[in-house]
């Protein structure tokens, strides 16, 4: 009997104790707050300052650009099939209208593709109010087909007045640069370089590349081709909202190879990101223009910061240095600051302060924001201190879900947050 009632009472013990333990309904916190960082839920929380919805897309846009009125411009790219609207204007918060006009929006039968939309991917403001398209000019027909090659007029970018909406010029990317599945992505604009600027274009094919263009004769140069700093990792295999992500085609598992794709223009340098994989790189503008320099050269010239953590679909950058890294993985924005003025730790002997460019091997990247509502930020603009950003689900497409369910679930939004800067100049 006293057995029994000995083991009864410690059953009662023990029953009283893992309800004290396990009440985390009720917040209950027997060993006090920040006992065992990650124990709680709320452990996890928002990093940063808070989210500004600008905009509400009923499709997934890529590209983002904010022009000095304030105009919001999306582009909804034809990667998975055909789109009513490659670029548009948002006219408010859940309405759009195709920009600059709905004639150029789909290539008619016999159009000459250099004078229309075929798959625009990003729209930028440059520096001196240009709105600038990039047009992988690869038909929504065949662009999930492996090797898909761009249609020579239609691979090009095009610049326009922001006011007006007329067209200024168009640069057809070359021929003999379309090789080997070129895959125009994303493309920034320095209107200081040579005598009137060059264009700054990620190919993101397996093979990937940088091109640059330049915008007083048209002439373009591809540089990196097929290099290391350009390829996606082998298998590379990364996450989303705590999922590992592959390339499926029904049941059948691959890898995605997708090279360069993110691009910023910073500090003197071109910045990207290699999409499949943690990795980015830099190197100086006049390097890539250069044609006197070989193609061992310029890849002799690559700086190579270390990791960023994450695959990263957009960069951009502010008039300080500062280079933002749109993180997929992490539902995060980063940035890494590359002008040692703007340093505020001290790094590998370096103190804060100082003068001049940061030291590729001091570079630490770190967390502007972290957000569950920042579901794939896959492009950046830097207007009047807010960062704008949109959102689109990429990883939950079907070209990422097993038998290519499309788990995407919109709206679609886009978004700003206060970082008090102004755009890279």
């Amino acid at each position: 009997m006293v057995l029994r009632v000995t083991l009864v009472a410690l059953l009662a013990t023990a029953n009283l104790a893992s309800a004290q333990f396990f009440d985390t309904i009720n917040g209950f916190r027997p060993f006090g707050p920040g006992y065992n960082r990650g124990a709680y839920p709320q452990d996890f929380g928002v990093v940063g300052s808070s989210l500004e919805a600008v905009h509400d897309s009923q499709q997934a846009p890529t590209g983002l650009a904010v022009d000095n009125a304030v105009n919001v411009y999306l582009t909804y790219p034809r990667n998975n099939g055909q789109t009513p609207n490659n670029v548009v204007i948002c006219t408010d918060f859940n309405n759009e209208k195709p920009w600059p006009s709905a004639a150029i929006q789909n290539c008619t039968s016999g159009q000459d593709p250099s004078t229309c939309f075929l798959n625009v991917q990003n729209v930028v403001l440059d520096s001196i109010g240009q709105l600038w398209i990039v047009d992988s000019g690869i038909p929504a027909s065949i662009a999930n087909q492996s090797g898909a090659q761009a249609v020579y007029g239609g691979a090009k970018i095009m610049s326009f007045n922001q006011t007006t909406s007329q067209l200024i010029r168009t640069y057809v990317i070359p021929q003999t640069l379309l090789a080997y599945g070129a895959n125009a992505n994303d493309v920034r604009i320095n209107n200081t370089l040579g005598t009137k600027g060059y264009a700054f274009i990620t190919d993101e094919s397996t093979n990937s590349s940088l091109i640059a263009i330049n915008l007083d004769d048209g002439s373009a140069v591809r540089r990196l081709f097929n290099t290391s700093v350009v390829r996606a990792d082998p298998g590379y295999v990364g996450s989303y909202d705590g999922d590992l992500i592959y390339s499926w085609n029904g049941t059948k598992k691959s890898y995605f190879t997708t090279g360069a794709d993110g691009i910023a223009l910073a500090s003197g340098n071109v910045y990207w990101g290699v999409l499949a994989s943690q990795r980015f790189y830099y190197i100086s503008q006049s390097a890539i223009i250069n044609t006197s320099l070989s193609d061992a050269q310029v890849l002799a010239a690559v700086q190579n910061p270390g990791q960023c953590g994450s695959e990263q679909a957009g960069f951009t950058a502010d008039d300080h240095g500062r280079v933002y890294i749109l993180a997929s993985e992490q539902n995060a924005i980063y940035y890494v600051d590359t002008q040692q003025s703007e340093v505020n730790q001290t790094v590998n002997g370096v103190p804060p302060g100082g003068s001049g460019p940061v030291a590729a091997n001091n570079y630490v990247v770190k967390t502007l924001v972290r957000n569950a509502m920042i579901q794939h930020a896959d492009s950046a603009a830097v207007l009047d201190g807010w960062l704008y950003f949109c959102t689109n689900q990429l990883e939950l497409g079907p070209q990422r879900q097993y038998n290519n369910t499309d788990n995407r679930r919109g709206p679609f939004r886009s978004f700003r947050v206060w970082i008090g800067r102004g755009p890279a100049v």
